[in-house]
């Protein structure tokens, strides 16, 4: 009998350091700029749809944005440890992390004004294929 206990509690152990807390997880998500990104996509496309359905068209997006956001939580808790989470929150919390998302995310807007170009570009090397 005291075999099975202590295996059991090693076991649940073992188990809680292979996974991270999905609190601490949520918090690395949001810091990591990954659920803002989500909104900044939605934010994109809304803004291809008329003024009338824009705002509807965000309050759709909410409980996709919302389930992504679980899906991400869920895998970075089964593939990284309470320690990893925890490096990486103190890693985003850093000032040269703050300063990287900046630069991210100034880079992602450069981009998405840029990205007219792009696709004109990509149709053109597709016509050469195409035909």
């Amino acid at each position: 009998m005291k075999k099975i206990v202590l295996f059991v509690f090693l076991f649940a152990a073992a188990n809680s350091f292979a996974q991270a807390n999905k609190a601490d997880v949520m918090k690395l998500v949001e810091l990591s700029g990954e659920v803002a990104e989500f909104y900044n996509i939605t934010d994109e496309i809304s803004k291809q749809l008329s003024v009338n359905n824009r705002e509807s068209f965000k309050k759709d997006m909410e409980p996709l944005i919302a389930k992504q956001k679980k899906s991400l939580i869920a895998y970075y808790s089964q593939n990284l440890s309470q320690s990893e989470v925890e490096n990486l929150i103190e890693f985003y919390q850093t000032p040269l992390a703050k300063k990287f998302m900046m630069i991210k995310q100034n880079y992602a807007t450069v981009l998405s004004n840029k990205s007219e170009d792009f696709k004109s570009e990509i149709q053109g090397i597709i016509m050469k294929y195409m035909m």
